[in-house]
C-alpha cells in the first residue's frame, strides 16, 4: 500500500526562486509518512541576499500546515571564500543573507544544520548570464490557445539549462516551465511555454487571452537545479506513466532531505497579448 505526505513548493518575493507573493502546496505520492526537513534555498543576481526556507513535510492526513524549523544554524560559503552565517528573520523558519550576493560565474555552498545533522548543497550560478532579449505571444500549433514565447539566443558550446515562470495580470501560473539547449545550442529560442490550465496550474484561469498582461520571469540555473526541476515535474504528473508511483524530487542536498538550493540569474519581460 502506498503512503502519501505533502511537499510545500513556496515562493516569495524577489528573494526566492519563484518571485512570487503566493504559496503552492503540491501533493505527491510518496513511500513514506515521517516528517522530514525541507529546505528551500535561493540566490539571485538581483542585488538580493541569500533567503532559506526551512520547514517539516507532514503526513497527507494531516492539514496543509507545514511547521517552521527555527534555530538552525545556515551558512553560505562562496569560491571566491566568502563566508556568512544567515539570521532567522522575524517569521519563523525563514533566514536571510547580508553581504554575499549573486554574482555569474561562483559557486556557492549552502549548509544547514538542524537537528544534530548536517545538509549541504552547491549550486554555481551560470555564466554567461543568457539575457531575455523580447516576449511575445502566439497561437499554439493546435488549438486556439495561446502560449508566451521568450525571445533569447543560446549561446554556443556548454550546456545551458532555463527555468521560467508565467504571470497573467500579475497571478502566477503554478506551472514551471523549463527549457535546454540539447537540440537548440547556439540558436534563437522559438520554443513556446505551453498553454496554461496544465497538469500543475490545475486551473484554466490561466490561459492567455487578447489584452492579458503577459510577464515572464527567466532564470539560468545549473545542471543540478535543473534536475530537482524536472524531476519536480515528473512527480506532479504522477511519473510520466499511469501505473509509475511518482518519487521525491532529486534534490542537490545531501542527506535525507527535501528541497534545493538554486544560485540562479533572473531576467523579467512584460508585454500585453495582442489579437492574434
Amino acid at each position: 500500500m502506498k503512503n502519501r505526505f505533502t511537499f510545500r513548493f513556496l515562493a516569495a518575493a524577489t528573494t526566492l526562486l519563484l518571485t512570487a507573493s503566493c504559496q503552492k502546496v503540491i501533493t505527491l505520492d510518496l513511500t513514506e509518512t515521517a516528517p522530514r526537513l525541507t529546505i528551500e534555498g535561493n540566490l539571485a543576481d538581483d542585488g538580493q541576499p541569500c533567503t532559506v526556507l526551512l520547514s517539516r513535510s507532514v503526513s497527507y492526513t494531516d492539514t496543509n500546515v507545514f511547521p517552521a524549523v527555527s534555530g538552525a544554524v545556515v551558512t553560505l560559503s562562496t569560491d571566491a571564500g566568502g563566508l556568512e552565517t544567515l539570521r532567522e528573520t522575524s517569521t519563523p523558519g525563514q533566514y536571510r543573507g547580508s553581504t554575499i550576493l549573486g554574482q555569474p560565474g561562483r559557486r556557492y555552498t549552502l549548509r544547514v544544520e538542524a537537528d544534530g545533522q548536517a545538509y549541504v548543497a552547491a549550486s554555481t550560478l551560470p555564466s554567461p548570464v543568457v539575457p531575455l532579449t523580447g516576449l511575445h505571444a502566439q497561437k499554439a500549433a493546435i488549438g486556439t490557445n495561446i502560449q508566451a514565447v521568450p525571445e533569447y539566443l543560446d549561446p554556443a558550446g556548454p550546456r545551458n539549462y532555463y527555468l521560467f515562470r508565467q504571470y497573467r495580470n500579475g497571478l502566477l501560473n503554478k506551472s514551471i516551465y523549463l527549457q535546454n539547449d540539447e537540440f537548440t545550442d547556439g540558436k534563437a529560442n522559438v520554443r513556446g511555454l505551453g498553454v496554461g490550465g496544465g497538469p500543475n496550474s490545475g486551473t484554466d484561469a490561466d490561459k492567455l487571452a487578447t489584452g492579458d498582461s503577459l510577464r515572464v520571469d527567466m532564470q539560468n540555473v545549473d545542471a543540478d537545479v535543473y534536475e530537482y526541476f524536472r524531476t519536480l515535474n515528473l512527480a506532479l504528473q504522477g511519473g510520466g506513466m499511469a501505473t509509475a508511483s511518482p518519487s521525491n524530487p532529486k534534490s542537490n542536498f545531501t542527506g535525507n532531505v527535501l528541497g534545493y538550493f538554486s544560485a540562479h540569474s533572473v531576467r523579467h519581460r512584460t508585454v500585453l497579448v495582442p489579437v492574434l
